[in-house]
């Protein structure tokens, strides 16, 4: 069976660029997928950009896979009973998480564009996660009518941005001094999540005060 070069090289890709970043070069990432030509990566896919766009669509084809489900299991739930913005959020919220657990540098990878790509990296996270993006701000328009649009799609970015960055720093929580006499700051699976949620629907619900 021929092998997959352009594959190997994006697989490679994310998984480099997920623990190092943007330091991480084109010639390593060929030499790591075992990819002998060291033109490889410009044969395939040209510039650098091209390469670090076709990791993003690789991310944003699996990733688009579990919101399906995510928002099956949403518009189930809108035929049972009247959502909120907590169930928006949760959308949101198990999305990621799902998608954490299945391929966790692909959600590395994501929260490295935007902090170390710039205007590159998070074009494409919006290019690429858009349909996600525009769906749950069309149900939050839905359930926060009253809601200025400008202040209601920057909450839903904040939380994104929240939620993306949260799940990759979260080991940060846990060097936290502890309470009650425990060495470190400690919280159960569920408990974290229920926090999380809380934050994250607070945040996407408040209305803004008259000036």
């Amino acid at each position: 069976m021929k092998k997959d070069v352009a594959g190997s090289l994006v697989s490679t890709g994310i998984r480099l660029i997920a623990k190092r970043g943007s330091q991480v070069s084109l010639r390593e990432i060929q030499r790591k997928a075992g990819v002998l030509n060291e033109g490889a990566i410009r044969y395939h896919f040209g510039r650098r950009e091209n390469f670090i766009a076709a990791c993003m669509r690789d991310i944003s084809n699996r990733f688009g896979a579990i919101t399906v489900t995510q928002f099956a299991a949403f518009e189930q739930l809108k035929s049972e009973r009247a959502v909120t913005v907590k169930d928006v959020s949760e959308a949101l919220v198990k999305s990621l998480h799902s998608f954490l657990i299945q391929d966790k540098d692909s959600v590395w990878f994501m929260a490295r564009m935007i902090r170390e790509e710039g205007s590159l990296g998070q074009d494409l996270l919006i290019t690429c996660f858009g349909p996600m993006i525009w769906r749950l701000e069309e149900e939050l328009k839905l359930l926060l009518p009253h809601k200025q649009p400008a202040m209601l799609r920057l909450h839903l970015f904040l939380a994104i941005n929240s939620t993306l960055n949260g799940m990759v720093d979260q080991d940060l929580l846990w060097r936290l001094p502890g309470l009650a006499g425990e060495d470190r700051f400690r919280l159960n699976p569920e408990e974290f999540a229920n926090g999380f949620l809380q934050y994250i629907t607070a945040g996407m619900s408040i209305e803004e005060e008259p000036m």
